[in-house]
């Protein structure tokens, strides 16, 4: 049986997840809603979260099907600087992204809060590893 989309000639592609970070790589498209919601509150979840951590000591890596991986001490503190990256990373995608005056400055801050996610979420792994 054919899809709606099908029927009436149109297909949609079908997106997956990799899809969508591969967006991540280029400027972003939306209006000054999507700047504010996706570039300020989304956001200020993972930096949120990374100072809450780094205050208590500890972070929780969520997992599958319920499982999660606390970290504590050094490693805790890293994965708790790799959200706070990505939180910033969020931030320059979408604020300064879709800004007038900031855009120009995005991408190699896209870049710069990148490289710290993955030196910190490297650290936090090596640090739980050893």
């Amino acid at each position: 049986m054919k899809s709606p989309d099908e029927r009436n000639g149109t297909r949609r592609e079908r997106r997956t997840l990799l899809d969508e970070v591969e967006d991540l790589a280029y400027t972003p498209s939306g209006g000054r809603g999507k700047q504010w919601f996706a570039g300020v509150v989304l956001a200020v979840v993972p930096v949120i979260y990374g100072i809450h951590s780094i205050q208590r000591g500890y972070a929780t890596l969520p997992g599958r099907r319920g499982v999660s991986e606390t970290l504590t001490g050094e490693a805790g503190v890293w994965l708790a600087v790799a959200a706070i990256a990505f939180g910033a990373f969020l931030h320059f995608h979408y604020f300064w992204g879709l800004s007038e005056g900031l855009w120009r400055f995005s991408e190699a801050l896209k870049v710069v809060s990148m490289l710290a996610l993955l030196a910190a979420f490297g650290g936090a792994l090596f640090l739980a590893i050893v």
